[in-house]
């Protein structure tokens, strides 16, 4: 059940009506209206649990669904006679099963308890973006708050000047920057929170080929749903639609001419070394029906007005912190963002338009929303042999050939985190971090037969030795590669890379990638690089581009890996009663080095780009390792 406080001090965020604010609803609503041309920006806020709606109990909905069929079903054929199907299935030497079952998943008591005390009142700090002009409190140059600015306790003639004294209670609901001042970045768990849930699948044939000899072939599917999901749900609306043309097509027109088109983005670069090349871009009917005429003046066009203004914004692929400012006085619609300033809605007590309600927006940035909505699959074939003991000989092996696809697998830890698209958590669906497409192990033991019994000294010699061998082996992990040199996961408008709201965003190949894929030591850079050629790997790559890429999945295949270890033991027998064992385990036995893959973060903005800075066996504290150890049995 949802955990509840004593006093009722759990905070919810709420609509305009003082209900739930329903993940969902609220983005699909907001797209729509964008696809209209229109913008869907309502007043939230936040409310006591008790005090939301007619008066809640629970800060999410409790979850009653969870029933956990399990169905399993076995068939051993029966065939006789020469025919193919007998030779195949054998007969009553096979066995065909097939398997379902629904598991949920568990819900972390930190974003249970944590999450809904981050509303502002309690742990969330309130911020006051007044500047040093009209404070009279002397900021760092360029710098718009500081220390003596930014947050004030008490009152003081500056303080006064704003208004009435603070407050020891917050209203019911608290709308930050209409009836009270303005918030930092606020966080809530959305009302239809839930456990994940995971349908899984089997099917195997295990076919028994000798007395000693099995052979099983199967697969396994994982279906996953209402997967944890971190969403800012303040995210540019790219969608809108002026003048016949989406945002997010006039933006993707317009960075392709200012930095010189796909080449021209090369390293995360817009227009390369030089800068951007075009001074001028075609006007977009989208920029030419969305800006004041005032923003306009002077110009050639809208589209040139936004570039002149833009530049650096563009040039650096920061769709946030571009929209945000347009929404500030540029575009001629109603404010689309919660950090755009609030007209016309001063603190109680103070003029319009002035103290630190009405000049500075709802959020800094915006609010996170910890959702339910995320999805992923899992899929896999294996092949497994088993042998019983032959002459002394036991072992087996396995192979599994599986891919893992989903939206993010994230702990319910996380935070300072969004999707890369709220509006489309497809944008980002693609391989898991843990995918590995192939894995391969196996194992021997060997105790030879002879001399069992020990007998005389020779046979305490020669008996009693057992020899176990075990290799692993398998494909590389996904390997992440980020955007840069101006890395802000800012590209499809989701945050502003402050506060709560960094997202994986992925660097985009351009062409074939250069030679890869295993540690190169003659590599320019000096250290052993994934790429043949690091320093110049960089240019391969370019940032996502909102408009021009509908997929942000490009994950670089990590380095395989391979590993034998292997263990000796001799038993010798002293008398009928008392035996001694002596045993060597030698970890990593032919001293083979595995290189690490790159660090995360590592990405376009990294001077070393691909270098490899250290290997497994060193996190493990050397390479071959050997343990030694002695027994006495009585």
């Amino acid at each position: 059940m949802p955990p509840t406080e004593a006093q009722g001090k759990q905070v919810e965020l709420v609509d305009s009506s003082n209900q739930p604010l329903d993940l969902e609803s609220y983005l699909t609503s907001r797209k729509r209206a964008a696809l209209q041309g229109q913008v869907y920006n309502p007043e939230l806020g936040f409310a006591l649990v008790g005090n939301t709606g007619a008066g809640l109990k629970y800060p999410y909905d409790p979850y009653y669904g969870e029933f956990s069929p399990r169905v399993a079903v076995a068939w051993n054929p029966h065939f006789g006679g020469d025919s193919f199907v007998s030779k195949v299935f054998g007969n009553d030497n096979s066995v065909l099963r097939g398997g379902y079952g629904r598991v949920y998943g568990r819900l972390n008591g930190v974003d249970l308890v944590l999450v809904p005390l981050l509303g502002t009142g309690l742990i969330q700090a309130v911020q006051n973006g007044v500047t040093p002009v009209s404070s009279g409190v002397a900021c760092a140059a360029g710098v718009a708050t500081c220390v003596g600015n930014a947050f004030r306790i008490g009152v003081d003639s500056f303080s006064a000047s704003l208004g009435p004294a603070p407050s020891a209670t917050l209203p019911q609901p608290d709308f930050p920057g209409f009836n009270a001042i303005a918030a930092g970045a606020g966080e809530s768990l959305d009302p239809h929170f839930r456990p994940t849930a995971v349908d899984s699948f089997d099917l195997s044939f295990q076919r028994q080929i000798s007395r000693r000899l099995t052979l099983e072939l199967g697969y396994i599917g994982r279906r996953i749903t209402h997967e944890y999901q971190p969403i800012n749900i303040n995210s540019a609306p790219y969608m809108m639609t002026l003048g016949g043309q989406t945002f997010a097509n006039a933006y993707a027109n317009v960075v392709l001419q200012y930095c010189g088109g796909i080449a021209g983005l090369a390293g995360g670069k817009c227009g390369g070394s030089n800068g951007p090349k075009a001074a001028a871009v075609t006007p977009q009917p989208f920029f030419e029906a969305a800006m004041n005429p005032a923003f306009c003046s002077g110009f050639s066009s809208c589209t040139a007005a936004v570039v002149a203004g833009q530049g650096a914004n563009i040039a650096a692929n920061q769709v946030t912190s571009l929209w945000s400012a347009l929404d500030n006085g540029g575009f001629n619609f109603p404010r689309s963002m919660m950090n755009t300033p609030v007209q016309n809605a001063p603190c109680p007590g103070s003029p319009a338009n002035s103290g630190p309600c009405g000049a500075n927006g709802q959020f800094s940035s915006g609010v996170a929303v910890n959702a339910s909505v995320g999805h992923g699959n899992y899929n896999a074939g294996f092949a497994s042999l088993k042998m019983a003991d032959w002459k002394g000989l036991s072992m087996q092996s396995n192979f599994t050939w599986s891919k893992a696809l989903g939206t993010g697998a994230l702990v319910q830890a996380t935070s300072g985190y969004t999707a890369d698209d709220p509006y489309n958590l497809n944008e980002m669906y693609g391989p898991q971090f843990y995918n590995r497409k192939f894995v391969y192990n196996t194992f021997f033991v060997y105790s030879p037969p002879v001399y069992k019994g020990q007998a005389g000294l020779k046979g305490r010699l020669l008996g009693g030795w057992t020899f176990s061998p075990i290799f692993t082996a398998g494909s590389g992990q996904p390997l992440q590669v980020w955007p840069g040199p101006n890395f802000t996961t800012q590209a499809f408008g989701e945050g502003d890379a402050n506060d709560n709201f960094l997202s994986l965003e992925s660097a985009v190949p351009i062409g074939p990638l250069p030679a890869h894929g295993h540690a190169y030591y003659n590599n320019p850079g000096g250290f052993p690089n994934i790429f043949q050629n690091g320093p110049n790997a960089a240019s391969s790559y370019r940032d996502p581009i909102l408009g021009l890429d509908s997929r942000d999945t490009s994950y670089l295949v990590g380095l395989p890996y391979w590993n034998l270890d292997f263990s000796i033991r001799k038993s010798i027998k002293v008398r009928e009663s008392v035996s001694m064992e002596l045993q060597s385990v030698f970890v990593n036995v032919l001293n083979h080095n595995q290189w690490l893959d790159p660090g995360q973060p590592w990405g376009l903005a990294f001077s070393g780009f691909g270098n490899l800075l250290g290997s497994a066996q060193e996190n493990l504290g050397g390479n071959r390792a050997i343990q030694l150890a002695a027994r006495v049995r009585f």
